[in-house]
């Protein structure tokens, strides 16, 4: 990432999330705009460059104050952010969902700004902590592909949601049959599928 000063208006991190997303953007200027500025002996696009020079954000995530500290232009105050940022996301992703009422609370803001049909895909541990969710496309998602993600986070249980008319198509419930075989292959049970309504929700 180059000096941010240098960058036309609309490349710089804040406007490029305003007028993309926030999923526009990279490692590098997703930091960018949690530090904010940079320091007199070092530019911000500097600082960035160090943290990820070599790693992955996650490795910066877990990082403590003093790792933190010991990047040049990093002291207790921009460190700070970043822990608190890090520690934001996994109070964010250890919600739990006791129960399908508590899953419909989570996904209804989820499907709130969206025009068109779209899957999401929640992943669940034992203790019923959720683990990540997916955007899973607006056709019923490819079964390797759910289980893979599924496998890979280490989920005991799932759960795919769409928005849009409460009544499941045949084709939705063949679809739930050969899920849930597919999900008890791997000892991973699938909860269902949900129909999230402005109001209420639909399973089968």
């Amino acid at each position: 990432m180059e000096r941010i000063m240098n960058m036309p208006p609309i490349e710089r991190p804040r406007e490029k999330l305003q007028m993309q997303g926030a999923k526009a953007l990279s490692d590098a200027e997703l930091l960018a705009i949690l530090l904010g500025s940079g320091t007199p002996q070092v530019p911000l696009h500097l600082i960035c460059e160090a943290l990820l020079d070599g790693q992955q954000l996650s490795d910066v995530a877990l990082m403590d104050m003093r790792r933190l500290c010991q990047f040049k232009g990093v002291g207790p105050a921009k460190a700070t952010i970043i822990l608190a940022a890090t520690e934001f996301c996994r109070r964010v992703q250890c919600r739990r969902l006791p129960d399908e009422q508590a899953c419909y609370e989570l996904l209804k803001p989820m499907f709130a700004p969206q025009t068109q049909l779209q899957y999401i895909l929640l992943l669940i541990s034992a203790g019923r902590e959720l683990l990540a969710f997916s955007e899973a496309g607006s056709v019923l998602p490819d079964l390797a592909g759910i289980t893979g993600l599924a496998v890979k986070a280490g989920a005991k249980r799932i759960l795919l949601a769409r928005n849009g008319w409460p009544a499941f198509s045949n084709t939705e419930a063949r679809y739930l049959q050969e899920l849930r075989a597919a999900c008890a292959a791997l000892q991973i049970n699938c909860e269902g599928l949900m129909a999230v309504g402005p109001e209420r929700f639909k399973m089968i």
